[in-house]
């Protein structure tokens, strides 16, 4: 993929899935992890328009000016065949992604939540929509996310999902958050640079 780093990072949070190298567990429950990983394939399936933001504090939450936290907005337009992402200079990109692969990894991704709940439903811009949380850790990484589901369509509305990395040679914990809106109406590839 020829893409920036934040890019790639949104790309892979966003369409991929934040959980490709978490493994496989027991479930706690199997309803609401079936649910969050059912909504994650149907965008792999559905076109869709997602503006995002992810935002990095490499400094532990200690904020100082040689290491202060960073954030970046992301564009991703997903048209059923095709994904292209925002370059930061305003451009789209096509990032040729085979969607077999894709869907391989949000599978993979989707499979990796442990600890999941169906939490009260929440109306928003007027829908009443499905919510769910679900967690997952290895020896590296704990990620926790919040999912708002369509449940006539069965797709992602909203996440919030938290990356918290294990303490480093440094003592310090770095984190990573990241924000994402799906939109579905009209969806068309953008005009790509050239």
């Amino acid at each position: 993929m020829r893409n920036s780093p934040w890019s790639a990072i949104v790309l892979v949070s966003g369409t991929v899935g934040i959980f490709g190298l978490l493994g496989t567990n027991a479930r706690a429950d199997q309803a609401a992890c079936k649910s969050i990983a059912d909504a994650m394939m149907a965008n792999t399936q559905t076109p869709y328009h997602s503006v995002g933001t992810i935002s990095a504090d490499m400094s532990g939450g200690a904020t100082n000016a040689s290491n202060p936290p960073r954030s970046a907005s992301s564009e991703t337009i997903f048209t059923g065949t095709d994904i292209f992402v925002k370059l930061p200079s305003g451009q789209w990109q096509n990032v040729h992604a085979p969607l077999d692969e894709v869907r391989a990894r949000v599978r993979a991704s989707a499979d990796s939540f442990t600890d999941c709940q169906r939490l009260a439903d929440e109306t928003v811009d007027g829908k009443k929509l499905a919510v769910y949380a679900g967690s997952a850790k290895t020896p590296n990484v704990v990620v926790t996310t919040k999912v708002w589901i369509a449940p006539d369509r069965g797709v992602l509305v909203r996440s919030e999902t938290d990356m918290k990395g294990m303490p480093q040679p440094d003592g310090q914990i770095r984190h990573q958050h990241l924000t994402m809106h799906y939109d579905y109406n009209d969806i068309k590839a953008p005009t790509v640079a050239q």
